[in-house]
């Protein structure tokens, strides 16, 4: 405990020395004189001369892809502004837990990862409390559970106490033996394939009074019913407004093809492995947020990597991608993803185009900068950091946690 006291005194002492040094050297880069057009940035305070998201987006399936064509007055970022931000970011990397498991196995499917709490996520779900003073066995409570879920489409879970040592679990992760004092029923109101309906959540509830019958114990509910699906026409709102895709092409300089050799070379050097879905991934290996930072797929969306033909194959442009919603600091990941693909893009012999295939300037990308960290705060203003563990259930990377 006194070596946690410790590292947590220390973050703090590194967080305010690193913020001091910060705002003097920002005084003094402060110009004497009006700057260029082409260094002003976009003020955070205009907001009445800001698009909206979904005006500087355009549909891609059922996600957005941000556009480097929108008209934006520019404007000088306070530099209180950019100092609350450095701010907010060094004190979340200092106080973010030691990984001390790195190196072991991670858990297989159907195992709980150790020291874990397992709860539910009140932001996203409906819950159905069920407290009890005396313990309740696994088997009890998980065999009434497993008998009715089946009914249910959306993601739904029991949780329970351990008696004794109050640390929450998974009952479906747990050993047969375990004792619970507390139980919890959540159902999430939101996937990707919509919001929870009226029949469902009503399933939900009677599965919630099957078990506090038999178990003989109360339910306490923090949503109403009406609440509930109120609840989820909201989430189903946010989750259409942010779901976006920041993206930029490479294409070749000249009229020849990029080599697939030569593509793998690039993407390898460049730090990026080939995985899932058969494209190449920049994995996050630090951060919370996905597991993949971002990705580099063939712009010809019907033919993927085939790593048994790279000799043979070829392409006329590929892209880059991330997820907004989904990374951690998404202003800073789409830096990196910038810098990334200009270092593809040298080694290849191409040059960057934006969503509509027009050249990407240095404007354009930080037009896109700008939305992208428009959203970041409209999403933390929400109660749904970019990134965080409710962010990446809702936006469809609930595999990664």
């Amino acid at each position: 405990m006194d070596l946690q006291y410790a590292l947590l005194f220390i973050g703090i002492v590194v967080v305010a020395i690193v913020a001091l040094t910060t705002y003097d050297m920002a005084r003094l880069r402060q110009p004497r004189s009006r700057p260029d057009e082409s260094d002003k940035k976009f003020s955070e305070d205009e907001t009445s001369l800001r698009p909206s998201v979904l005006s500087a987006t355009r549909e891609h399936g059922s996600e957005k892809v941000l556009r480097s064509d929108v008209e934006m007055a520019p404007r000088e970022v306070p530099r209180q502004e950019i100092l609350r931000k450095e701010i907010r970011q060094l004190e979340e990397v200092a106080t973010m837990p030691l990984d001390l498991k790195a190196g072991l196995r991670p858990p297989r499917l159907g195992e709980a990862e150790p020291g874990r709490q397992y709860l539910s996520d009140e932001k996203i779900d409906f819950v159905i409390h069920l407290p009890g003073e005396q313990p309740v066995a696994r088997d009890a409570a998980l065999g009434i559970f497993k008998q009715h879920e089946y009914k249910l489409n959306k993601a739904r879970h029991l949780y329970g106490q351990h008696y004794r040592t109050e640390h929450w679990s998974d009952l479906q992760l747990d050993p047969s033996r375990t004792q619970y004092s507390d139980l919890t029923l959540s159902i999430q109101l939101v996937d990707p394939k919509g919001p929870v309906d009226e029949s469902e959540l009503t399933t939900f509830t009677e599965i919630g009074l099957q078990l506090a019958d038999t178990l003989h114990r109360p339910t306490k509910l923090p949503l109403t019913f009406e609440q509930g699906l109120a609840r989820a026409r909201e989430l189903q709102e946010f989750c259409d407004t942010y779901d976006v895709i920041a993206g930029i092409h490479i294409v070749p300089n000249t009229d020849t093809a990029f080599p697939g050799r030569a593509i793998e070379m690039a993407a390898r050097h460049a730090g990026m492995e080939l995985g899932a879905m058969n494209i190449f991934h920049m994995k996050n290996t630090v951060a919370p947020g996905s597991r993949f930072l971002f990705s580099l797929a063939n712009l010809d969306e019907s033919s993927g990597f085939d790593p048994a033909a790279w000799d043979s194959f070829e392409t006329l442009g590929l892209t880059l991608f991330m997820s907004v919603p989904c990374a951690y600091h998404p202003g800073a990941l789409f830096d990196k993803m910038v810098a990334t693909t200009r270092e593809i893009a040298d080694t290849l012999g191409g040059k960057l185009q934006d969503q509509n295939r027009r050249p990407l300037t240095d404007k354009g990308i930080a037009v896109i900068h700008h939305q992208i960290e428009d959203i970041e705060e409209k999403m933390r203003a929400f109660g749904i950091p970019p990134g965080s563990e409710t962010a990446l259930k809702l936006f469809n990377e609930a595999a990664t946690l």
